[in-house]
Parts: C-alpha cells; sequence; structure tokens
C-alpha cells in the first residue's frame, strides 16, 4: 500500500499564517534563527518600531525593514496575501496561473502576475541539483509556432524554447531528482555548460544520438549513446527523462497555456522546484517561504529580461 502523503492543508495554514502578526514573526525567524543581526554594523541589540515594522539598530542607530532584501520589499500588499500566494504556487503541482492568483487573491491582473513571477523567481533560484548515479540526458522544444505562422512546425519551430533535461534513474521506474535548463542552442559548448553544472563527473549518462551529446565520454563521464535513427524509440530507451518531459508539456499547457521564452526559466524552475522536492510536500510552503526571504530583491525590468544559458 502506497503511504499516505501528508500536505499542509488550506485550515492548517490559515491556523499557521491567518495574521500579519504571525506571518512577519515568522519571516523574522527565517531570516534572523538567532536573532536580529544589524546588516550595517552587525551589533545584535536592537529595538522594535512596531508601528513601522522597523528595527532599529541600537549600535548604529541605522533602520532595517523585516522585508528589505527580500522578494516582498517594497511592496505594498501584506504579508498575509504573499503567504497564501506562496502556498498556492507551492502546494498545487498543476501550478497557479496569475488568472487564477488573481481571483484567489482578489487582486488586479498585473499585480497577480507580479507576484507570481517574483515567487517563481524564488523557486527558481534553489540550486541546481548535482545529480549523479545513473543519468538520462535528452533535449526537448518548449512552445509552438508564433501567431502568424500556423504553418511552421517541427522542433524547431519559430517561438520554441530549447530545454535540456537530465534526471537521476534510482531504478528501472523510479525517477530521481532532475535538472531543465533553457537554453539557446544544443551546440557541444552549451551542452558542455549544462554537464558542468548539473551532472557529477563519473556519472553514467545515457542520451539518444544528439550530436551535442558526442562530446560526454571525454568530459569524465561513462557515456551510453543510444543508436537509433531519427529519435525512433526515443522514449522506450530513455523512459524517465520522457516522462518527466511529458509531465513538464502538461503542466505548461493544462493551467499556463502558452509561455513566453524569456520567462521559461522561472516556469522550468517551478516545475523543477516541486518536482525534486516532492517528498516533502508537508513543508514545501516552508521551504517556499524560505527561498523568497532569501532571494534578492527583483523588479519588473528584470523579471522581463530573458534569462537563457
Amino acid at each position: 500500500m502506497t503511504p499516505r502523503v501528508h500536505i499542509l492543508t488550506p485550515a492548517q495554514f490559515q491556523a499557521r499564517f491567518g495574521s500579519e502578526t504571525a506571518c512577519g514573526e515568522y519571516l523574522a525567524r527565517v531570516r534572523w534563527p538567532a536573532g536580529f543581526v544589524c546588516p550595517h554594523c552587525g551589533s545584535r541589540a536592537h529595538s522594535f518600531i512596531h508601528t513601522r515594522r522597523l528595527y532599529q539598530c541600537s549600535a548604529c542607530r541605522r533602520q532595517t525593514s523585516l522585508t528589505a532584501g527580500t522578494i516582498f520589499h517594497k511592496s505594498r500588499k501584506p504579508l498575509t496575501l504573499w503567504f497564501w500566494a506562496i502556498y498556492l504556487l507551492a502546494q498545487d503541482k498543476k501550478g497557479c496561473p496569475a488568472i487564477l492568483l488573481m481571483k484567489h487573491l482578489d487582486v488586479s491582473y498585473p499585480t497577480a502576475w507580479l507576484m507570481a513571477q517574483k515567487i517563481r523567481q524564488a523557486m527558481a533560484s534553489d540550486a541546481l541539483p548535482q545529480l549523479d548515479g545513473h543519468i538520462e540526458l535528452d533535449d526537448a522544444y518548449l512552445g509552438g509556432a508564433r501567431p502568424g505562422e500556423p504553418g511552421r512546425q517541427g522542433r524547431a519551430a519559430a517561438g520554441k524554447t530549447p530545454v535540456l533535461i537530465a534526471v537521476e534513474a534510482r531504478t528501472p521506474t523510479a525517477v530521481g531528482r532532475a535538472a531543465l535548463v533553457p537554453v539557446r542552442n544544443f551546440r557541444k559548448p552549451t551542452v558542455r555548460r549544462f554537464m558542468a553544472a548539473c551532472v557529477a563527473p563519473g556519472s553514467r549518462v545515457k542520451t539518444d544520438w544528439m550530436g551535442g551529446f558526442a562530446q560526454l565520454g571525454g568530459l569524465g563521464y561513462e557515456h551510453e549513446r543510444l543508436m537509433q535513427g531519427r529519435q525512433r524509440g526515443a522514449a522506450a530507451k530513455l523512459p524517465l527523462v520522457h516522462r518527466i518531459i511529458s509531465n513538464l508539456k502538461r503542466f505548461l499547457l493544462g493551467r499556463h497555456h502558452a509561455i513566453a521564452g524569456k520567462h521559461a526559466q522561472r516556469y522550468l524552475g517551478e516545475f523543477r522546484f516541486r518536482l525534486n522536492h516532492r517528498h516533502d510536500e508537508a513543508h514545501l510552503c516552508e521551504l517556499l517561504i524560505e527561498r523568497c526571504a532569501k532571494s534578492q530583491v527583483i523588479t519588473y525590468p528584470q523579471l522581463c529580461r530573458a534569462e537563457v544559458a
């Protein structure tokens, strides 16, 4: 019998984070587990200005906001709203698009979009795993033809985003951790950078016959290159990575329908975050709050900037 998976229910979430005070206290514990430390002089002596929710250092007299240096920086929305958005994006494996977040939070669509993208940025900031052992590696394209180009089809059609995907094969049927990265192309230098960032040397890597993968044996990997013509039989010979690719496309099409290539890094980060932490669903919300608290401040222009390797 499959063991029951315990998650943080909406009722449990509201009991823990139902007030601004509770959210503020939790955020403070995440940011300063051993107590407040002044970011300017390092002193621990401080006072708290309740009316403005500011920490004032007793040594240098500098004031520090609870949300300064986090994705909540200078936001006019209360922490209760931010925490609820984090919960919705963390717990639902199908994701939560901005249009649905807008309805849950009762905010405008631009506000919901900005909050969702900031939270996804925090998800994507989760360190890329260093995969090891038996690895299945493959390439994929996300997206489709641009508007006005209905006849453009095929893997490399205009408007598609190239992605490299590596998956640990714990057993022939069990997926371990995964790394998914949007890239500019599948040439050897790009594949080399991906492998250096995501796959430990000495791992046994199984791939298809794509030219960019031909170098892996000379990079310190035990490379098994499948002999197949025009990708025939790839799904049967690389079943785990193709399962992840299928789930990824279902996730993007089911809730988001389409994504812009320049935002692919964040949507892939969201998918990877939930996939790699799927065995700790009960603490997924708290883990994401921690990522949001420790992520760097990001602005709207930065969110709209293309980010591919």
